[in-house]
């Protein structure tokens, strides 16, 4: 059964500084563990690594963080892709939005334009009704409808 160790608790005890049990637990050489937001690692795991490496480096150490090293490289160049499509997006929202404010705004204006046309039409609309002018109006108001 593995005894577990929190990795600020497994550097303070073999000197280790913890950033470097991180990479060794994210490069696989020996078993970590998240639980309720403490980073845990396995201590029989961990004491055969340290003695594994105590002497040298190995070409096997060498090549796997070489490995996780590209890995990361691969995941940054992935995330800096998405940043670009975002950006992308982004831009385009905002001249959407830029193009639908100009769109508003005639809008308000040809609504204004109208509004006053009506309230000059209801000045005078007793004057054009007893006008041919009026009964244009009447007959094409007839049409519309």
């Amino acid at each position: 059964m593995p005894k577990w160790i929190s990795v600020e608790e497994a550097a303070a005890k073999y000197g280790i500084n913890k950033e470097v049990i991180w990479l060794w637990a994210d490069m696989k050489r020996f078993p970590m563990s998240y639980e309720k937001g403490i980073t845990t690692v396995d201590e029989e795991s961990l004491i055969g690594f340290l003695h594994q490496n105590k002497d040298r480096v190995t070409a096997e150490y060498i090549d796997t963080l070489e490995d996780l090293c590209i890995g990361k490289t691969k995941i940054c160049i992935l995330y800096a892709e998405i940043i670009g499509y975002q950006d992308k997006e982004l831009l385009n929202q905002r001249e959407q939005i830029a193009r639908m404010k100009e769109i508003q705004i005639v809008m308000k204006r040809q609504n204004n334009r109208i509004r006053d046309c009506e309230k000059f039409f209801a000045k005078y609309e007793k004057n054009f009704s007893v006008c041919w002018m009026g009964r244009l109006c009447a007959g094409l108001r007839r049409l519309i409808r």
